[in-house]
This record gives C-alpha cells, sequence and structure tokens, in this order.
C-alpha cells in the first residue's frame, strides 16, 4: 500500500484541470485536421507530438523542480540562452527569411522558444525579491534590461512575433509586480516613442504589414489578413451552433 500511495503522490500536484483543457485544444486541433483530407501527413506528425508531449509531461512531473529557485541556476539558464541566441546567427538554419533555429535531422531547436520559460523564471526571482520596492524605478529598469537582451537577439533574427512576446512577459510581470501609475505611464509613453523608431527605421515592409492588417484585417483579405478574414466568415456563417466539423464555408 505504501508504494501505491508513494506512486499517486507523484501526480498529486498535478493541475488536471488546465491538463484536460490543453489535451482538449489539442485533439480538438487533430480532429479539424483530418477533417479537411483523408490523408494529411501533418495530422500523422502532430499525433506523434502530441504522444511525445503527453509522455514528456507526466515524466516531467515526478521530477522535483524546486531547484530553479537557486539563483545560480537561474543565471546559468539565462547566460546559456543568450549563448544560443547569440550562436544562432553563426550555425542557424534560415527558414523563410529568418535565422531562428538549429537544424538537428529530426527536429529544430528554437531559442526563442525556452527563451521565454526562461525569462519568467528570472524575472519572478528578481522580484520575489524586491516586489515591496518596485516602487523605485532602478528595479522597472534592471528587469528591462534582463529583457531587452533578448528581445534584441529575437528580434534581429528576425521574429518579430516572439520578440513582441518577451515584451509582454515583462511587461505582465511588472504589472504583477505592483508598478506604480507614474512609471507605468511613462512607460507607455516610452514604449510609444519606441515603436515609433522602430515604424520608421527598424521594421521591415511585411512586419508593417502584418500590424496594419491585424488593426484592418478586411484591408488584405486575399494576402496578409485571409486567415483572419476567413474566421469571420466561418463565425459569420456557422451562427451560435455551427456547421460542423470539416463543413465551414471559405470565400477565395
Amino acid at each position: 500500500m505504501q508504494k501505491v500511495r508513494s506512486g499517486l503522490e507523484i501526480f498529486s500536484n498535478i493541475d488536471w484541470f488546465l491538463f484536460a483543457a490543453a489535451l482538449t485544444i489539442s485533439l480538438l486541433g487533430l480532429l479539424t485536421m483530418r477533417s479537411f483530407s483523408v490523408e494529411n501527413v501533418f495530422f500523422d506528425k502532430q499525433i506523434i507530438w502530441t504522444c511525445i508531449a503527453v509522455g514528456t509531461f507526466f515524466i516531467a512531473s515526478m521530477a522535483d523542480w524546486g531547484f530553479l529557485r537557486r539563483t545560480p541556476i537561474v543565471v546559468g539558464l539565462f547566460s546559456l540562452i543568450l549563448f544560443l541566441l547569440a550562436l544562432i546567427f553563426i550555425f542557424g538554419a534560415i527558414v523563410k527569411g529568418s535565422q531562428n533555429r538549429f537544424d538537428l535531422g529530426f527536429f529544430a531547436l528554437q531559442p526563442a522558444e525556452p527563451a521565454k520559460l526562461i525569462l519568467i523564471l528570472l524575472l519572478s526571482k528578481y522580484f520575489a525579491r524586491r516586489h515591496v520596492e518596485i516602487a523605485h524605478i532602478r528595479h522597472i529598469l534592471i528587469s528591462g534590461a534582463y529583457m531587452l537582451v533578448v528581445f534584441v537577439f529575437v528580434f534581429l533574427q528576425p521574429d518579430f512575433g516572439s520578440a513582441i512576446i518577451i515584451f509582454s512577459i515583462w511587461l505582465g510581470l511588472v504589472l504583477v509586480a505592483g508598478i506604480s501609475w507614474k512609471h507605468l505611464a511613462t512607460l507607455l509613453l516610452l514604449g510609444i516613442i519606441i515603436f515609433a523608431a522602430l515604424w520608421h527605421w527598424g521594421l521591415h515592409p511585411y512586419q508593417k504589414q502584418r500590424i496594419l492588417t491585424f488593426i484592418h484585417p478586411l484591408t488584405d483579405i486575399r494576402g496578409s489578413g485571409y486567415n483572419a478574414y476567413q474566421s469571420t466568415v466561418a463565425v459569420g456563417s456557422g451562427e451560435f451552433i455551427g456547421k460542423g466539423i470539416g463543413y465551414s464555408l471559405f470565400l477565395q
């Protein structure tokens, strides 16, 4: 009986509701992919990766991740991810104009993805010790410097979408930490100035087009706004209960 209890205790800290929600979304995505065609190579690959992900999840649940609270571990992970982000400009594979991944044959490693998690660890560690001092602007600047290093590496790949997510992670944690309204207003003003500078001198034309399409998706329904437009058509034609998987309308 003691072994049974120990086995059950291994998974006692799992958020089963969150796991079920993520698995349900993945299965619904598979169902949607399958409905498009009887033979779909992406469907078969996605099944394999979903099974690997679930297995990895349960294996990872057996470990004690408390060591990630240690400062040397967090700093070491942050230094490692910066090294990989720098190394990608030398050995990274170029895919669709972006040099943002290492091609390892069986799969590709994109450092920007673990960089998001490591940045969360680093900033959480930083603010956990200084949350009572968040009113001091220096802590916002120091935490922003950590974020900025990762942001610049990712932006130069270029991977504008991941760079925006990295900035959003920092902003979200700063808000949770309790930033003052005065400092928040200053950050918003600074953000507008930086965005204006990027718009004129930093962003590529296709990146500008993505932003414009996000604001007005119907301006380019055959190009960058195609997916947003088809989503509008699908929701509008399906109304409240929908037409069923595989029966959605699309307009050319």
